[in-house]
């Protein structure tokens, strides 16, 4: 609504699930370049799925407008765990490999990942089980299954603020306004930051001055009481950032997943 007030036209959302984003994404990448078709996403359908699979697009075919929000993600275990700190929890895997459980939302998927990029920055071996969604996997966890998952804050903070899970940190480069408590990757020792960026993006070969109006329509928007509103009710932390910006933030998101998914064994 925002952003239709701010452009002086309607702006229709129009759902293209599936693939973990990516459909949304080919459609949008394969479009006319004119600043009518753009994609409301998060950044892995540029930066991971492209390096997963053969896709009608590719990194360099989707042009950034703007980012939107950051998320954040958060770990968390179950109650009764061996470990209530993310040093802690680092501690007891070293000392005991692969005894740590994680639950993802499935093989391959963005919790996955991002599991294993901390297992990796920290230097851990965990035992991985997939689900087939976030809900199941953080029910699991609750019900004492599975030692850790991960999710978005929403999804998180909530059942841990209920008592049934122990947050252990936030993914985010530093706290986020919606979780000024809870310790980042960072300060419990592990070079990592892996915030899930939310933004638009245009065609590829969208010029520029097309870009920057849309840009600074979502500032103006984002800005906004009722997106402001929605942010704190969702547990999303806006953070908008200008097109430039957020091409040098997906860049280096690019690099990382580009290094990190060969390092992964998808067949477990």
């Amino acid at each position: 609504e925002g952003l239709s007030k701010e452009l002086g036209t309607p702006v229709v959302v129009e759902t293209r699930p599936g693939a973990g984003g990516t459909v949304g994404g080919a459609y949008v990448a394969n479009s006319d370049p004119d600043g009518y078709t753009l994609l409301f996403a998060v950044s892995s359908v540029q930066t991971v799925a492209p390096h997963q699979r053969e896709l009608p697009y590719g990194f360099d075919d989707l042009k950034p407008v703007a980012r939107v929000a950051v998320g954040p993600n958060v770990i968390a275990a179950r109650v009764g765990a061996p470990f209530t700190t993310m040093e802690e929890m680092i501690a007891y895997a070293k000392a005991n490999p692969d005894k740590v459980s994680y639950g993802s939302a499935g093989t391959g998927g963005a919790t996955h990942i991002a599991a294993e990029a901390i297992a990796r920055a920290a230097d851990l071996d965990l035992f991985h089980i997939p689900f087939g969604g976030v809900t199941p996997a953080i029910a699991a966890t609750v019900a004492g299954d599975v030692d850790l998952v991960l999710g978005f804050a929403s999804a998180i903070l909530p059942q841990a603020e209920a008592g049934k899970l122990v947050a252990l940190a936030q993914l985010s480069e530093t706290r986020a306004l919606l979780a000024p408590d809870l310790p980042t990757l960072k300060e419990a020792g592990v070079d990592l930051a892996l915030p899930p960026n939310v933004g638009l993006w245009a065609p590829a070969g969208t010029p520029d001055e097309i870009v920057n109006k849309i840009s600074a329509a979502v500032k103006a928007a984002a800005a906004g009481d009722t997106f402001v509103k929605f942010g704190k009710s969702t547990l999303t932390e806006i953070d908008y950032a200008d097109a430039m910006t957020f091409m040098e933030v997906l860049q280096a998101e690019n690099s990382y997943f580009e290094w990190l998914l060969p390092t992964i064994d998808f067949s477990k």
